[in-house]
């Protein structure tokens, strides 16, 4: 994501100069990964790049896939991406679930909110029953 805007998640921006020193790559090796879609560092109106501590993280791990692993940069970008589309995924998914309680709270109204019970001893049974023991599963 290239912006002039330059808010971070954390609020902490690194320079190029810093990113060098705290990831141990080279300048031109930021700008290859830069290149190759593994960042896509913020930019202010006179075209300086910023980092964040995400950035950071991504810079890193991808040097110990290069190095290390032997990957390519469009092999590192490609896993990555599909890092990001399983994090979309269990995002949407945790929206899902937090949709479908709130559902099942407004349709299936009992004293007690429960949908089933579970004993002490770990088993579920189907109910709403509100004896002394029995608890809510966590949501």
């Amino acid at each position: 994501m290239t912006t002039t805007d330059n808010s971070v998640h954390d609020g902490v921006v690194f320079t190029t100069s810093q990113v060098v020193l705290l990831t141990g790559l080279h300048r031109r090796a930021l700008e290859a990964f830069e290149r190759a879609g593994i960042v896509s560092p913020r930019r202010s109106a006179a075209g300086q790049a910023s980092y964040d501590q995400h950035d950071l993280v991504r810079l890193r791990q991808a040097r110990n896939l290069v190095q290390r692993a032997g990957m390519d940069l469009d092999e590192v970008r490609q896993l990555f991406a599909l890092q990001d589309q399983i994090e979309q995924t269990r995002q949407r998914l945790d929206q899902m679930v937090t949709e479908l309680w709130e559902v099942l709270d407004r349709t299936v109204p009992t004293p007690s909110g429960r949908v089933f019970t579970t004993g002490s001893d770990g088993r579920a049974w189907p109910g709403r029953q509100t004896m002394t023991g029995r608890r809510r599963l966590q949501r």
